[in-house]
């Protein structure tokens, strides 16, 4: 059973910023891989979202070929995923101690 995938401001923000960064201090394929690799997990996601849960109802799934976590929850009864923010894994959990859930 296939959930809808809304994808939060914030996720979209942590989104566009770490392709803009493969973009400017990489190269242009390393970028579109990157959002390759997103949008693979995100499809994985869509058909099975029962990964690890990592904080109260919020599950994570990492990303295949990228050091990043897509943090998420579940609304069982209406088959949705709310993916709430993509997390590199570099970097410090205390920056996101105000983070949005």
């Amino acid at each position: 059973m296939v959930f809808k995938i809304i994808i939060s401001a914030e996720a979209k923000i942590d989104i566009e910023h770490s392709y803009l960064y493969y973009l400017t201090k990489v190269n242009t394929k390393t970028a579109n891989n990157f959002f390759k690799d997103f949008n693979s997990c995100v499809n994985t996601i869509s058909k099975n979202p029962y990964f690890k849960i990592w904080f109260e109802d919020f599950h994570a799934k990492p990303m295949k070929k990228y050091p990043f976590l897509i943090f998420y929850n579940i609304n069982k009864e209406k088959k949705i995923v709310v993916i709430a923010r993509v997390f590199h894994t570099s970097q410090n959990p205390k920056k996101y101690d105000a983070i949005y859930w």
